[in-house]
């Protein structure tokens, strides 16, 4: 079935692809279940701080790794800021997560799609950025109907308004992640992960692994490729988690950096320019300078 490009939500200038049928079906149960977590997070009276991080790998990088990541730093916010906040990390709900598959196979299972029909939709038919972009612009934006202290304060529909502050990942968070201490500096904690989850989990070494490498093997021509381009995988995720790894290297986050401008943008025109009401925004630990946030970024999976 041919993709469909349109705005998400019709009021809001952003446009992206996504695959209809089935895939379509999928994602707005998806939708209809991250509303859920956060209306009983509204109800419970917490902050909601949406968490703009890597999730698929480009680059160098690892989807294993960035779930990782993004999972760490949810509990690193969520010590920083307290219990009054919750975190809606996208890891928990992209199927590069064990937690993301395994509901969007409830949702095909409530369709009547079986696991074996659902693996040959992903195979035939992948899923592309724009499908969760797709999915991420109506959660960020649309709040109809809304139950939120903001919605009085916030007259304007599609506004943002179930969502207190944005997260982007920054370096400081993925120095964290490998640990600051190592004597290596960065590039030694990242070398060091690396050898750790090699030799301890199956799917991160099923990830990396190169047909014909061998270790014992007398070296010829063909294994000496096979090693070559293993050894390739191991410095590109070096580099990239050493030199590369935040926001600023994911299209999504580039997407949800202008989703978080366009919000604001609205703010002001439901409050009258009220900067009060402005979508609180962080990047790397620190709250981000309005000089730095009065335009968007070049887009990611945006058409």
């Amino acid at each position: 079935m041919p993709k469909i490009r349109g705005r998400p939500v019709p009021d809001v200038d952003l446009e992206f692809e996504w695959n209809q049928g089935t895939w379509e079906t999928l994602f707005n149960a998806q939708v209809a279940l991250i509303r859920e977590d956060i209306y009983r997070a509204r109800v419970a009276d917490r902050f909601v701080i949406y968490l703009s991080c890597p999730i698929s790998g480009r680059g160098g990088s690892s989807p294993l790794v960035n779930v990782d990541i993004a999972q760490f730093t949810e509990r690193r916010l969520m010590q920083r800021f307290g219990e009054r906040v919750w975190i809606l990390n996208p890891a928990q709900y992209q199927m590069e997560s064990k937690e993301g598959t395994g509901l969007i196979r409830r949702h095909a299972r409530a369709q009547g799609i079986s696991d074996s029909d659902l693996e040959r939709l992903v195979r035939e038919q992948p899923v592309g950025g724009g499908d969760y972009m797709r999915m991420w612009t109506k959660i960020l934006f649309e709040d109809t109907p809304i139950d939120a202290p903001t919605a009085k304060r916030l007259p304007l529909a599609n506004s943002g308004r179930y969502f207190d502050a944005f997260y982007f990942l920054g370096p400081s968070d993925i120095t964290a992640f490998f640990g600051q201490t190592h004597a290596g500096g960065t590039a030694g904690a990242v070398e060091t992960y690396f050898a750790r989850r090699y030799e301890t989990d199956p799917d991160f070494r099923a990830a990396f692994s190169v047909s014909d490498v061998s270790w014992g093997s007398p070296l010829d021509a063909k294994i000496q490729t096979a090693r070559d381009e293993w050894e390739s995988l191991r410095k590109d995720l070096i580099r990239y988690y050493t030199l590369k790894a935040s926001a600023a290297f994911s299209k999504g986050s580039h997407d949800e950096w202008n989703i978080a401008l366009k919000i604001n943008q609205r703010r002001l025109e439901s409050t009258k320019g009220n900067v009060g009401e402005l979508l609180a925004v962080y990047s790397d630990g620190v709250l981000v300078d309005l000089s730095d946030f009065d335009s968007g970024t070049y887009p990611g999976y945006a058409i």
